[in-house]
């Protein structure tokens, strides 16, 4: 085994995808053109000196009045031609989700929006959102393979051997048990075997770069609820559109688990593997309850069957990033006791690019691959 392998990690989206930056734009930071489906993004700052001293005050006047005063104001403006091109930062596509929200919008709506990660070139995919998402494949996995149950005792988690009793469980805890921050870090610690000394967890020899850039895409986000509870409750985001691709030179430094650097190897050809059965599960109950409803989310079940028909190939995998992943993907409850809450179905799913949620799509699905590079 070489001391560093050097891969390029391919990915594709099969739905939209959003990775938040902890940022959102105000209603007066972009006003859209209906016509072109496009939002500009503004300067405030900038628009405000183009302005006569009467059209000033009665800008911020309707600023002040909220958000939807001031995409009213922004919007006469625009139709006027008032908002001069230096004041525009950059223009966005948008879904008609997105603009019919906006057109809709109540006094109580907040109309900002989430960006996505950007560089000077363009919004761009982190490698730490990616992954992440290998990381929680690579602990179902171990925990998996390993064939025995961690148990939390308190707040410390000890494996014992698998008893009989214990059928498809691998994780042990009382219902009401609290886990928080700090058990969360210690279970981690306990499946990748560094325990508490975080120079040895192994994904420090997995190193990601992130993706090149790409085009964002303005949609609404919704969360579906099977009696529409939720068809109110809505986000506005920037999101990459289904079919985008990325890539990302990921390298995987072997020698540091040969050479006992960390706690333990990660194998990329077996991290595979691990992605291909985790993500797979976790598709797979998500499919049956997009099929279970009534009506069924038909834009949901065409993305699980095109997982389903990528992923013949063995070398491909199915993966979920970003936000809107779901706590089937982020909390392992695959494994988890059934009597546990985590483990239940969860009641809501938010979804993407639809007035309605139930006709949305999934948020963070897509396919991989991970090719050798040659010298």
């Amino acid at each position: 085994m070489s001391f560093l392998e050097a891969y390029t990690l391919e990915l594709e989206l099969l739905s939209p995808v959003h990775v938040g930056t902890g940022e959102a734009y105000p209603a007066y930071a972009y006003v859209p053109d209906f016509e072109r489906k496009q939002v500009h993004l503004l300067d405030p700052s900038a628009l405000l000196l183009a302005l006569s001293p009467e059209r000033q005050k009665a800008f911020l006047r309707k600023v002040a009045e909220g958000p939807k005063g001031a995409q009213d104001i922004l919007r006469h403006l625009y139709r006027e031609g008032q908002i001069p091109q230096e004041a525009i930062r950059r223009t966005l596509p948008a879904s008609q989700a997105f603009l019919s929200t906006i057109q809709e919008a109540t006094e109580e709506a907040t109309l900002e929006y989430r960006p996505l990660p950007y560089s000077p070139l363009g919004p761009y995919l982190p490698g730490s959102s990616v992954k992440g998402a290998l990381r929680t494949a690579w602990l179902y996995w171990k925990l998996v393979q390993g064939g025995k149950v961690l148990e939390l005792q308190g707040k410390i988690w000890r494996f014992r051997p698998k008893g009989p009793q214990d059928g498809q469980t691998f994780i042990s805890l009382s219902p009401k048990a609290r886990v928080g921050l700090q058990e969360n870090q210690a279970f981690e610690g306990e499946v990748l075997g560094y325990g508490r000394n975080l120079y040895r967890d192994p994904f420090r020899a997995v190193r990601l770069t992130d993706s090149e850039p790409a085009e964002g895409f303005l949609n609404r986000i919704g969360i579906f609820h099977p009696r529409g509870k939720m068809d109110g409750t809505l986000l506005l985001a920037e999101t990459f559109r289904i079919g985008s691709r990325f890539r990302f030179l990921f390298r995987y430094q072997g020698g540091l688990a040969a050479n006992k650097g960390v706690a333990g190897a990660v194998p990329p050809g077996e991290l595979v593997q691990a992605l291909r059965e985790y993500y797979g599960y976790v598709a797979e109950w998500e499919e049956d309850y997009a099929r279970n409803r009534e009506p069924k989310l038909e834009k949901a079940l065409k993305v699980y069957e095109q997982l389903r028909e990528k992923t013949q190939d063995p070398q491909t995998f199915p993966i979920r990033i970003g936000f809107g992943s779901g706590r089937l993907a982020l909390r392992l409850a695959l494994i988890l006791p059934q009597d546990h809450p985590e483990a239940q179905d969860p009641t809501t799913r938010k979804t993407a690019g639809a007035r309605k949620p139930k006709d949305g799509y999934p948020l963070g699905w897509a396919v991989g691959r991970l090719v050798p590079r040659k010298g």
